[in-house]
């Protein structure tokens, strides 16, 4: 006597399993890359603002200027030298 509740149902159930499993990660992986994607969009719009200038940098940048007699052209500024100079002799 066969039991009717597993004569061809064990290799449906199996297929639907394996299927939702892979679906699961699936969109796990999706999930992540999009949040990773979100996350460097993120610090990319947030990169201007680590590159604040702190008032003890502003100090050792006029003190090494006026020690080294160093010329900034007009309308250029701390951002300037930071540039030119990115070893940061001043420190």
């Amino acid at each position: 006597m066969k039991n009717p509740l597993t004569m061809q149902v064990e290799s449906y159930l199996g297929a639907v399993f394996i299927l939702g499993t892979a679906l699961f990660f699936g969109l796990m992986i999706y999930g992540a890359v999009k949040n990773f994607e979100g996350e460097l969009a993120a610090m990319e719009g947030n990169r201007a603002k680590l590159n604040i200038i702190s008032h003890a940098e502003r100090e050792l940048i006029d003190e090494w200027v006026k020690r080294n007699n160093i010329q900034i052209p007009q309308g250029k500024g701390y951002r300037y030298l930071i540039i030119k100079y990115k070893d940061r002799p001043w420190l």
